[in-house]
């Protein structure tokens, strides 16, 4: 199927070319996320008149990721259970890299974030790819840090246990004034 495109899209096309695609991309993604045009005549007069004002579209879009680029986080950690060997008991996914960025203060989407070699699966120091515009692009440095089942839950539960001892004896100390009135 042949479509024009209305914004430019990484390894396809300028804004304005015509590409031939296949059915199910066009129906599917590039038409619906008007991104995209089937190319009729009507459609080709119609973009050409339109050019300018999607150019100016896309230059916003252009300055837009440029800005949330400059502003975004450039180093994120992600805490997750491993076993001894540092293997974790899950994976890190571009999901979990946006939702930590989010949580830092910079709006990513998971579609946004790309991991050239798949879901992070060890712990260690990983860069991801995070392609705001087909023109702006950053890495951001993942720490992937690992929590085994012992160690951290045995300090945890014990200041707890602590925690909960000082509570009951100043919980019976309230007890007794609460009683004599």
């Amino acid at each position: 199927m042949e479509v024009i495109l209305l914004e430019k899209i990484q390894n396809l096309g300028d804004l304005g070319s015509l590409v031939k695609v296949k059915n199910g991309y066009a129906r599917n993604y590039l038409i619906p996320q008007k991104k995209a045009v089937r190319a009729t005549e009507d459609a080709k007069a119609l973009v050409e008149e339109r050019r300018r004002a999607l150019a100016e579209e896309e230059g916003k879009r252009l300055e837009s990721a440029q800005a949330r680029a400059e502003l975004a986080t450039k180093e994120i950690s992600v805490v997750r259970l491993c076993s001894e060997e540092g293997r974790l008991y899950g994976s890190v996914t571009p999901a979990d890299i946006a939702a930590t960025m989010t949580e830092a203060g910079t709006r990513i989407e998971k579609s946004e974030v790309f991991l050239p070699e798949g879901p992070l699966k060890n712990t260690g120091e990983f860069e991801a790819d995070v392609i705001l515009h087909p023109e702006v692009r950053f890495a951001v440095k993942v720490n992937v840090v690992g929590e085994q089942d012992g160690e951290p839950a045995d300090a945890t539960g014990g200041e707890e246990q602590d925690g909960d001892l000082s509570d009951a004896a100043g919980g019976e100390e309230q007890d007794e004034p609460g009683g004599e009135d």
